[in-house]
């Protein structure tokens, strides 16, 4: 990683879920069943999807390294997708891996430490799975998600938001064009510009980083708008309001949670290693990634997207 093929299915327990999101609101009610219930939920994407079965795996369990990361995840326990298949009750099989791009042919990801293990983006991992499509899931309704963008701008910071929907999209329009009942979600990331990493970097790094959160967004939301055939779901919104002029204690953050992470030197950003006394009091688990309660909030919304209330 950066932002950081091995095919899971994760169970969670969904007394985590209601546990972390149950501190000021409840958790959605999910009910699985009739037309809206989906076969299997398959994810493709970097670390923020990585459900510790990506970039450990593949960097022969060497990243991340601190043993305070759970199980091979960029987090302090299970990311958002995990949380959203344990809620539809549907197994998961999860392609996403810490550090990938939108396309290698764009921009080449990389993780483990140093960043040096080249690793499938996010249209490979679409590639794998349409060439040999998992056996011990059913996919006659597929639920299929795409997070990805956030590392091309790290890797190369001359790579436009542009060039990232682009390939996305094409991605999106290869698993449609196979599976036509699936149904397609695509995420965009929080603003980049204000997660913990930007304390270590200068005001155009910023500048660039913000510009591109805030373009691919609306690409995507007029995507959505113009020609359909998925759904988008923005997290600027749900970050902004973490942020101390939002109303991060309704989610049960501290006032001043998204600032700053809980785990600090594990990219060597500082001489020693710390950890807060309580994760789930902060948005963000180290300078990139966030804490599995801002992760189970990021599941409330995509849960929300899809009709869950």
């Amino acid at each position: 990683m950066m932002f950081g093929m091995h095919l899971a299915r994760v169970v969670v327990s969904a007394a985590v879920i209601l546990a972390l999101v149950s501190r000021n609101l409840a958790a959605p009610a999910v009910a699985n069943g009739g037309s809206r219930a989906f076969s299997a939920v398959v994810a493709f994407g970097d670390s923020f999807t990585d459900n510790g079965k990506g970039a450990w795996e593949i960097s022969n369990h060497t990243w991340p390294a601190d043993p305070h990361y759970a199980g091979g995840r960029f987090s302090n326990g299970p990311v958002w997708i995990e949380y959203v298949a344990d809620n539809l009750t549907t197994p998961l099989v999860d392609y996403a891996v810490g550090g990938a791009t939108t396309s290698n042919a764009l921009v080449q990801g990389y993780t483990g430490p140093g960043s040096s293990i080249a690793v499938p983006s996010v249209d490979q991992q679409v590639a794998n799975f349409l060439k040999t499509p998992p056996s011990n899931v059913s996919l006659a309704r597929p639920l299929f998600v795409l997070l990805g963008g956030a590392n091309d701008p790290l890797f190369n910071p001359n790579v436009t938001a542009a060039q990232s929907f682009h390939a996305l999209m094409s991605s999106k329009a290869a698993l449609a064009s196979a599976y036509p009942r699936a149904e397609i979600l695509l995420l965009s990331y929080p603003d980049l510009s204000r997660i913990p990493y930007d304390f270590y970097v200068d005001a155009q790094t910023k500048k660039g980083l913000r510009t591109f959160s805030y373009e691919l967004s609306a690409l995507f939301q007029n995507a959505q708008t113009q020609s359909g055939g998925f759904k988008h779901v923005d997290l600027i919104p749900l970050f902004t309001s973490f942020d101390y002029y939002g109303t991060p204690t309704a989610y049960g953050f501290a006032p001043l949670g998204a600032y700053g992470s809980c785990l600090t030197g594990a990219y060597g950003e500082t001489k020693t290693l710390t950890v807060c006394d309580d994760p789930d009091e902060v948005v963000f688990w180290d300078e990139y990634h966030p804490t599995t309660h801002s992760h189970s909030w990021i599941a409330h919304l995509f849960l929300n997207a899809l009709g869950y209330h």
